[in-house]
């Protein structure tokens, strides 16, 4: 087989509108932040190893090579942990509010249907302990979605201490966690049963309506409160109401109190956004206080917001949002010694551009093939029409 027509599991080219779509959504994420004031923040696409390594991407599937001195590196799966190590760092004064946008790679499983390239852009809020920082985060992506006229979109809240919590009374062995976390991820109402039986304990109430507890918020937590008395979980059901009530004027929330995280650095708040068109969620993010400490020996409160653009831009697609580029009218054939000429009524002319051929007949032939309606020639002696399309009756 000839690998050098195919391309990697998990990646694709994009061409022409598709592509331009793509650049022109990126550039819509990043001008929506900036207007509301974070500032932008690049890092390397190739980081070491170690970035990635702490339990909390015991997970991660990641492309690893080693470097020219025979170190292990990585092509970075995800934002938020190479913006933590510049943080840790640098020495920058906190708090902080961030953007970015760039690719991110994870190596998935063939045949999976996952893209191991995908193109993010996001904000982190690092050093805010307020709940207002939550909000500014849903707020913001409320407002992306909003911008890209995304239709019938959804977001849905969870929070990563009540599954914690949840963890820590029941005090687990890791791979019976590992079990459990599927049980719930699955919502497997027989299997919550099953375990619930074999691990009796004073949540088997809330854990056997888990599977159940989502839908929308308010109806939602006030069942919830019902099913226990942990003051962990209470405390964790109040941060969501408290949220669901500041933002419910621009949009409405659902929960989802079994909601986990693929990452396992979330410790407070967590959500994704979801849309009838579109097969899995496309935004998720939450607060992350002990990140930092991976990188150096103080923590810091941080919320984190992810946008998978590519997800938008086919969103964008199906909805019919993204237009048409306008056809070209007008093309410019012209001689060298006028170029100053041609150049100017090519921006003086809207939908025209420059002819690169050297004949005239050349850029005829190649206006009628591409349906462009008029060819003009430019030269010392002025502007002349050489071809034009008869109109269509």
């Amino acid at each position: 087989m000839n690998l050098n027509k195919n391309l990697p599991t998990g990646t694709r080219d994009k061409l022409f509108r598709e592509a331009q779509a793509a650049y022109k959504i990126e550039q819509q994420v990043n001008h929506y932040f900036e207007k509301r004031g974070f500032k932008r923040i690049e890092t390397p696409v190739i980081e070491f190893e170690d970035v990635f390594s702490s339990e909390h991407q015991a997970d991660a599937k990641l492309y690893r090579f080693f470097d020219e001195k025979g170190r292990l590196t990585v092509l970075r799966p995800d934002m938020t942990l190479p913006i933590g190590r510049v943080v840790s760092t640098t020495g920058v004064t906190l708090p902080l509010k961030l953007s970015y946008s760039g690719k991110i790679f994870r190596a998935n499983e063939d045949f999976g249907g996952e893209q191991n390239e995908q193109t993010q852009a996001g904000i982190e809020l690092v050093g805010y302990p307020s709940i207002k920082a939550e909000i500014e985060c849903i707020l913001s992506g409320i407002g992306v979605l909003n911008a890209l006229e995304i239709p019938n979109f959804q977001i849905e809240l969870g929070h990563a201490a009540i599954y914690r919590r949840v963890i820590h009374l029941l005090n687990l062995p890791e791979t019976a966690e590992i079990d459990f976390r599927l049980l719930i991820q699955n919502k497997s109402l027989t299997g919550i049963q099953q375990f619930v039986a074999n691990n009796p304990s004073t949540l088997d109430d809330f854990i056997l309506a888990l599977p159940r507890l989502f839908g929308p918020a308010k109806a939602i937590l006030k069942q919830a409160k019902n099913l226990t008395t942990d003051k962990g979980i209470l405390t964790a059901l109040s941060e969501m109401e408290t949220i669901v009530e500041a933002v419910s004027y621009t949009a409405d929330i659902s929960v989802d109190l079994g909601l986990v995280q693929d990452f396992h650095y979330y410790t407070g708040i967590i959500f994704r956004g979801y849309a009838d068109l579109a097969a899995d969620n496309f935004l998720s993010g939450g607060r992350y206080d002990h990140l930092l400490e991976q990188f150096t020996s103080f923590s810091s409160p941080a919320v984190g917001l992810a946008l998978n653009l590519d997800s938008l831009t086919t969103l964008q697609n199906r909805a019919g949002i993204i237009k048409k580029q306008a056809p070209t009218t007008l093309l410019i054939h012209y001689d060298l010694d006028a170029l100053p000429q041609a150049e100017k009524l090519m921006q003086e002319t809207p939908n025209s551009e420059l002819s690169f051929f050297d004949t005239s007949t050349n850029a005829i032939s190649f206006a009628q093939k591409w349906h462009i309606p008029t060819v003009v020639h430019v030269s010392n002696q002025g502007i002349q029409t050489i071809f034009q399309k008869e109109a269509d009756l």
